[in-house]
Parts: structure tokens; sequence; C-alpha cells
């Protein structure tokens, strides 16, 4: 298959790396002869509301297959563009219910605790080291383990992510210990298995008494009862080199659930699991909401002028439709509380090709498509609700992609979210990760700050839904059971390219009223931003929402240290100068000749006269060479070097940081004309 594949709508600029991060495996705990019984005892049934206040307890389901790439062909232009489904069958997805993305394994930091929030509720997630002398350094699943608890120590609340990791003298065994008054916790079960004030106010203490087991290797009796001073511990999977948190089950609960096959393990972009695939992590937090972001991922069509001066801006164009030619299909998949959805459309030029042959007048060039010529790719994407999306070209919609991006994304919580991307290919080289953040910054700052608009009308109108079914206004309508028509009442849908982001705001609108802490995430945003029901804070400064640093350079190592090692080549440019300047003010006469040495004394001792003689050679020579290199060409070769250098690492430094303000942006958008004519 041709690997000359042209980039998908979303992160072109990450064509150029086909780039080398690839943990394709998933973080197993020991299996357990009481799967079932952890199952039984799981913390909370998952209860599915209809809307009339009650629930009814949802049975186990199947062991269901991996949703798959779509295997119908493209329609003909007749078809209709989207078979439309009932929204009730919505009621069936549980957003507690599934796997979330939270971090990069790579990008975990070893034996440091970090934090990691999900629909507002922050976790501690710790790397550690697996004692297995078989482990290997390139497979993550099996060199690596990662555990979660929430972030808030029971005692007084403080962050376990400000404390530390510790093995209390048990290489097997890791803890969270907190660090405002050192309680512990086991990191596979959250038990509390330290108190340092209550240990040694025990009588008859004379040594630290042994840690007791864990739930992890219990065997012969049922998981201990969560105590009021035990962590909790939250389920975590690291697949296709990505850590995912289930908030929803412990890790000996998500164990079981997998083993009983009432649970879904995380889903998995097809091409990942081939051999020959590489792919480039990118990572950024956003002041945006997470449904905004993944709307913006899946609409292809504001990329051709949002991104228009971007090196394949028209690389959007393949993904567009034109609604007669080139329809745009759209498939689903509901099954078991699982939701898939895939788009597919001939990856031809539309806008571009109309812009050419009729704004500007041009006549179309002759048709010389043979009979025997292959029909055009197909350009698909697909979105397993709630955080993966996968892009890319392919011969037929169930064929593997050449290369594709890959979208997950957290739900960080209300108005927040973590975007994680990766470009997916068959490649035999790999291209450092910081060069791919620097294009990738530079286009993902194009149109984030546009998305302020709409992220601010979206949220407005999901809370006023939600107040009025609090004052009465709706009582048994829509928002009471559960869905509110956010998208639908504030979006004008036109483009023939539209049909798979209509379908995506219906699910939003159905489904993300059940979503943990949304309702309380939304009315507490409007109550900030909100008076009397109009808007009234101030439009975000470009600053905020386009602060590289704060947002993704902070939290991916490889940017950091390019930029710590940016600022000590500045350091040592700016030193070798002014040396050598300096050098040069002192040394305005010829070069010294050779002396005869004269006598030296180390300790009273007379010094060797070869050793002297040595010396006074060396002194000699660095005299001359300092002369040689302060006079004529080379003085001013050493200034022009210690000055590139300067220059390079202070420019690659500035992409790391806040750099887009509104002339650039200005500048940019003129570019707009350039792929639709102005007339």
């Amino acid at each position: 298959m041709a690997s000359s594949a042209a980039p998908p709508p979303s992160l072109p600029l990450l064509l150029a790396a086909a780039g080398a991060v690839a943990g394709t495996s998933a973080f197993h705990l020991p299996p357990s002869p009481l799967a079932a019984a952890a199952a039984a005892g799981r913390r909370r049934d998952r209860i599915v509301d209809g809307g009339g206040g009650g629930g009814s307890v949802v049975p186990p389901r199947p062991v269901l297959p991996r949703p798959s790439l779509p295997s119908s062909p493209l329609p003909p232009p007749s078809a209709p563009l989207l078979a439309t489904k009932a929204d009730d069958e919505f009621d069936a997805f549980d957003y507690a219910d599934h796997w979330y993305p939270v971090s990069w394994a790579a990008d975990v930091p070893l034996h440091q605790p970090i934090r990691a929030t999900v629909f507002d509720v922050d976790y501690a997630l710790a790397k550690v080291k697996t004692d297995d002398n078989n482990s290997s350094d390139d497979d993550e699943d099996e060199a690596y383990t990662f555990y979660a608890v929430e972030d808030a120590c029971p005692h007084k609340r403080a962050a376990l992510s400000e404390g530390r990791i510790t093995d209390r003298g048990d290489p097997g065994r890791r803890y969270f210990q907190c660090s405002y008054h050192g309680w512990t916790f086991d990191g596979a079960s959250g038990r509390c298995v330290e108190i340092p004030q209550a240990t040694i106010g025990r009588r008859g203490a004379r040594s630290r008494p042994p840690p007791p087991a864990s739930d992890e290797g219990r065997t012969s009796s049922p998981p201990r009862k969560k105590r009021r001073e035990d962590a909790a511990a939250v389920a975590v999977r690291v697949v296709q080199g990505m850590v995912w948190l289930h908030p929803s089950y412990t890790p000996l609960e998500a164990l079981a659930a997998l083993e009983l096959g009432t649970l879904l393990p995380p889903p998995r972009i097809p091409e990942l699991d081939l051999p020959g695939y590489r792919m480039t992590p990118a990572v950024r937090d956003f002041p945006i909401d997470w449904t905004v972001l993944i709307e913006n991922v899946l609409d292809p069509d504001h990329g051709y002028f949002a991104h228009s001066s971007s090196a394949t801006g028209k690389g959007f164009d393949l993904y567009t439709a034109d609604g007669v030619d080139n329809p745009v299909n759209v498939t689903e998949r509901f099954e078991g509380g699982t939701w898939n959805v895939s788009s597919a459309v001939n990856a031809v030029s539309k806008l571009a090709e109309y812009n050419r042959n009729v704004r500007s007048g041009s006549p179309p060039p002759a048709a010389t498509r043979s009979e025997d010529e292959p029909p055009p790719r197909v350009a698909t994407s697909t979105f397993v609700a709630p955080s993966l999306i996968y892009q890319g070209r392919r011969d037929d919609p169930a064929s593997p992609s050449p290369f594709l991006t890959g979208f997950w994304i957290r739900p960080t919580g209300t108005g927040r979210s973590r975007f994680m991307a990766a470009a997916i290919a068959k490649a035999p080289v790999s291209i450092p990760r910081w060069m791919v953040h620097v294009n990738l910054n530079n286009f993902l700052d194009q149109d984030t700050f546009l998305l302020c608009g709409q992220n601010r009308a979206v949220l407005a109108r999901e809370a006023e839904g939600y107040l009025r079914a609090a004052d009465g206004e709706e009582a048994g309508g829509s928002v009471a059971g559960g869905s509110n028509d956010v998208r639908k009442s504030t979006y004008v849908y036109r483009s023939p390219t539209e049909p798979l982001p209509v379908r995506i705001g219906r699910f939003f609108d159905a489904t993300l009223a059940r979503a943990p802490h949304r309702r309380e995430g939304a009315l507490s945003w409007y109550a900030r931003c909100g008076r009397e029901g109009k808007l009234f804070e101030a439009w975000p400064r470009r600053e905020d929402v386009l602060d590289r640093y704060e947002q993704h350079t902070k939290i991916c190592p490889d940017s950091m240290d390019v930029v710590r090692r940016c600022e000590g080549t500045m350091r040592a440019s700016k030193l070798v100068g002014l040396a050598v300047a300096f050098v040069k003010l002192l040394l305005r006469g010829p070069p010294p000749a050779p002396s005869a040495p004269t006598n030296l004394f180390v300790s009273g001792a007379p010094v060797p006269a070869a050793v002297r003689q040595l010396l006074s050679r060396s002194a000699w020579a660095a005299s001359a060479l300092a002369h040689r290199v302060c006079r004529g060409k080379a003085f001013y070769s050493v200034l022009a070097l210690a000055f590139l250098s300067y220059s390079i690492a202070a420019r690659i430094r500035k992409e790391f940081f806040f750099k887009v303000d509104e002339q650039l942006h200005r500048e940019d958008i003129k570019h707009i004309a350039d792929n639709w004519l102005d007339l």
C-alpha cells in the first residue's frame, strides 16, 4: 500500500512525524479465583435512569468484540446520508461504565505520583518499576505497573499526588504516602497500612509491624470491606501506550468484571495492533469543554478555512462532502451500552476543485481517468464514545490506513479537556517528538481561540436547561429525563458534510446530563459567568487560552527537556561570546616568544626541569592560540557561531511559550483567500 497518503483533517502537521513510542500492551492484575465474589461485591450497581426517577439494574452483558472499522462500501449518490436512530437507544449508554484516557504512559514520571482529573474528580496516578527480572524496558506492560487512587487522603483530604511512593522496605510492593501526616496506603487496593502516630502509640510496640496483605494477593477469603481510613483505589490499564482509568471499579473489581465479560477493555486503534506501525504521541490541556473539542476534531469543514495557512490545510478538503457526487455515509453500532459511529467519503478534492474551476474561472482540466484506474480512496473518521477518535485514508472502509491520526480526549471536567493525539504510520524512521510538538502547537493555536465562543454558548445553554428543569418549567420534560437539546437549539447545520457532527451532537444532547458531576459543573460554571440569565464574564485573553507553557510544556517531559537544553545553550553562547571579547581586549600586542622555564617549587621542593619546560610550552601555546583566535577572521567566526547558537536556541525555546497574538492571527487568516477566492 502506498505510504504517500494525504494527511487526515486533524493534526496534518504531524505528517512529518511517524514517530516512535509504541507501547501496545495492557496492564493485567494477577488472576484471582475470587473474581466472581469480587464482582458480586461491587461498590455500586450500574443503574440506568430512564427519566422517571426510577432505575433498573443492568444485567451482566456478554463478552463483546472490539469496535472495528465499517465494512460497508460507500453508497451511491442517491443513497440516504444518514440512517436515523431513535434517541432512546442512547439510554443504555452509561458514562460511569467506561474507561477514560488520562496520560501517555511514557509521560508519567517513575516513582512519583501525579494528578489526573476525570469528570472534575482528581486521582493520584503512579508508575512504578515492575519487580520482575524477566521484564523488558521496551514493554510498558511488563516493565512498569500503574496505580491510581482518589487524590484525597482520608485523614484531612490532603492531596496524595503531593506525597511520595514508597516500598516500606519491601521492594515487591508500592504504597502512596501522604506528605501531610505520613498516612500510607497500598497502591493496589487503597487500604491504609500505616498511621505513624497510632503505630508508636501502641503499648508494647518494639518494632514496625509487617504490612498487612493487600486485596491483590488474597486467595482464600473475600475482599476486605473498605474502611473510612482507606483510600479509594481505581482500576488502571495501559493499552497501546495510553494509560486508561475506570472511575467506577477498583483494580480487583475490574479484573473480575473483565474475566466475567461484564466489562469491556479500553478501545483500541486497529492499525496499532498491526506490525510495522509507529506513532508519535502529543499532549495539550485546553480550557475548552471536552465535548466541544470532540466536535471540533470531527468537523472537517473547519480545516479548509481555520487552518488555511498550514502546510496541509487543503488536506481537510478530502474529508468533506459535496452531497452530490461525493456524499458522506454514516454508520453506527449500538452494543451492550457502547456506541461508536463512523463516516466515510470519497477522498477527492471538492472545495479546492470548485474554487479552482468555478470561482477562479479557470477551465476544468480534461478528464484523463481511464476505466481500469482504481476508485479514489476513502476518507474515514471513527468515534468510539466517549473518548477515542481515529481518522485516515483507506483503499476501502475496512482496509488499514498507511497513515492516520488518533485522538484520545480526556474529560477533565466541565469546560476543561486534555487533548492527546498521535501520528500513526508505517515508517522506518522516527522524528523527535519535540519537533512534532512545535508544528502541532502552531496548528492548534489557529482555531483554539475560535472555540471559546462555541464553548461559552454550549455551556450557557446547557446550564439554562438544567435551571429551567429545576424551576419546574420543564417538569417531566427532556432535561428531567436525562437529555438536554443544547446543540439542536444552538447550532445551525447546513453543510452536506455534517451528518456525522449532527449525530454526535444528538448523542451529547441525549446523554450528557447523565455524565458524572456534569450538572453540578455546568451550573457552577454558569454561576461564575452568568447573572440574571446573561453572561457577563469578559472574553478570555489569548495569553490564557493559548498558553503553551502551562498547557503543554510543563506536562510533556520531552518538550521540557528541550526548553532546558535551549536555555543551557543560550547561557553557554553568552559566556563564549563575552569570554572571547574580553580576551581580545587583554591581548592587544603580538604573541609572546617562548621563554626559558623559571624555577618552580611545590611544598618547598623544586619542580623537575622537564615538567617546568612542559608547563612553559603549554602556557606559550595557549597564549598563541588566544592571539590567533582573537585576531582577524577567527575572532568574528567565533562570535558569529555563538550568536547563531543563541538565536537558534532562543527561536526553538519560544515555540514552547505563548506565541500567537492577535496580530499574528490576523496575518494568518489572510491565507483564507488562497483557498477560497474573494469575489
